[in-house]
């Protein structure tokens, strides 16, 4: 596949055409999640046939959007795989890749969702740059939008005045954002074996203490990229997909890649592919 494509920056025009070099690959199926808020479609590919349900997901915040092109790359990487162990992981292992949560924040940030209904309301929440937006088109911050720790958190935000905004506002209700809501669907119906949710930037490899198998996965996570193992704290702990998933019993991870100020720059985007596709690659055997 064109690499030029796939580690682009994933403005619009560069993320439909990797997701369009994706859909043509061969035993790669294309589907929809469902829609933004302001209708751009969320993509998924699954990979494999096993019994077993493997998630990867990525870009719940606008800033971190190199961790999609670092899946786009994992996606096709694993299609082309002939080696034994690759033919082994797609017999035993149904693999469902969402590289990119929240095109419309995305989007903000790269100047190309600048004419839409939410617009002005925008502007004030930004104070006019979207430089710094994490968040989706309404100012919900996807990643404290699922229900585990939700109300514990709602009362942390009143303390500290958090409102919808770039970041950190975590929504009226769980799952009040189309986003969250199609995901955490998704999770409902596939019961999935493990969920890994890349987000950037740390070197660090967050668990879900409650539930013993997220610890185990995660030493052996470190292993095969040289991460440091993390438990998290502060705002952190709430409302986020491995929260909600490691909840489930649903050994969870998520990866803070590489290191920096957010966002990383998206000629990175190689580099970090490469230090952490073995994790990608191996992880799902190390269950």
């Amino acid at each position: 596949m064109n690499e030029q494509i796939l580690f682009s920056p994933p403005t619009d025009r560069m993320r439909e055409a990797a997701e369009r070099e994706l859909d043509g690959l061969s035993g790669v199926s294309g589907f929809t999640l469902g829609n933004s808020i302001l209708g751009r479609p969320i993509r998924g590919w699954r990979i494999g046939h096993g019994r077993s349900e493997i998630l990867y997901v990525a870009t719940h915040h606008a800033l971190e959007s190199v961790c999609a092109s670092i899946l786009y790359a994992f996606i096709d990487r694993l299609a082309a795989d002939d080696s034994p162990y690759a033919k082994t992981l797609r017999a035993a292992f149904t693999l469902t890749v969402i590289p990119c949560l929240n095109p419309d924040g995305v989007a903000l940030r790269y100047g190309e969702a600048l004419d839409n209904p939410l617009h002005s309301r925008q502007m004030r929440m930004s104070g006019g740059s979207f430089a710094r937006w994490q968040a989706n088109a309404r100012g919900v911050d996807l990643n404290h939008n699922y229900s585990q720790g939700f109300y514990e958190y709602k009362r942390i935000e009143a303390e500290r005045g958090i409102v919808p905004g770039p970041t950190l506002y975590s929504g009226e209700y769980p799952e009040s954002e189309p986003e969250t809501m199609a995901l955490a669907s998704l999770v409902r119906v596939l019961s999935p074996s493990l969920v890994l949710s890349l987000h950037t930037q740390g070197e660090e490899i967050f668990y879900y203490p409650e539930e013993p198998r997220c610890r185990r996965l995660a030493d052996r996570a470190s292993a095969l990229c040289g991460y440091s193992v993390s438990a998290a704290e502060g705002t952190a702990c709430y409302g986020g997909l491995c929260d909600y998933t490691g909840a489930m019993g649903i050994p969870s991870l998520t990866v803070e890649v590489g290191r920096g100020k957010n966002p990383l720059p998206d000629d990175s985007a190689k580099g970090l592919f490469c230090r952490i596709h073995p994790l990608l690659r191996l992880l799902p055997s190390l269950l």
